[in-house]
């Protein structure tokens, strides 16, 4: 008969956690007692009170409840959506802290996979803006009988559920702008509950 696995129970208080860096996919990378913790929401140089949300045997994954002193990159999202909304998660760091971090991220991953260091770094391709940058997307589209509505957008992070949305600011704009009458047009349609 095989040994059973103790499971690690997740904390049911926040913790105090201190955020070293940005991982590739924009969480917070902190560390307790030798365990890496992702944490959403959170920036380099934060400290912040988090939920844990799953418990692995490498690593853990967690959510900000309250930041407790903010890095100076933090800047108040855009979105109303942000932070629920999986479209984006990085719309609380700066444009100029976003292309540094995503860039970052891309050497990081060139050398310890690609076993890759460029010799020349070309710049960024930028916008005048920091919005409407993003021109490729996948929109969910459903019919809401509680809402009385069709929702047009991008899912609920963790969920498969469509945020309620309005407007995309990190879309570009002959699509972000359309989010309400796309969703009016599909409404009209025979056939917006199929």
């Amino acid at each position: 008969m095989g040994k059973r696995r103790r499971r690690s129970r997740i904390p049911a208080e926040p913790v105090r956690l201190e955020i070293e860096s940005l991982s590739h996919d924009g969480k917070g990378v902190a560390h307790v007692e030798g365990k890496t913790v992702f944490v959403t929401g959170s920036l380099p140089g934060e400290t912040v009170m988090a939920r844990y949300l799953k418990k692995q045997k490498r690593y853990d994954e967690a959510t900000v409840v309250e930041v407790i002193k903010a890095s100076e990159q933090r800047i108040e999202p855009r979105c109303n959506q942000f932070g629920v909304c999986g479209g984006c998660s990085l719309q609380h760091l700066s444009d100029a802290d976003q292309i540094e971090a995503k860039q970052s991220s891309l050497l990081e991953t060139l050398s310890r996979i690609g076993k890759v260091t460029p010799e020349h770094l070309l710049p960024p391709l930028t916008n005048d803006s920091p919005w409407g940058y993003r021109r490729k997307a996948r929109l969910g589209v459903k019919y809401v009988e509680k809402k009385g509505k069709v929702l047009v957008g991008f899912r609920e992070k963790g969920t498969g559920l469509l945020t309620d949305t309005e407007v995309c600011h990190v879309l570009h704009p002959s699509v972000g702008l359309l989010i309400t009458p796309l969703s009016e047009l599909v409404f009209g349609l025979s056939i917006r509950d199929k």
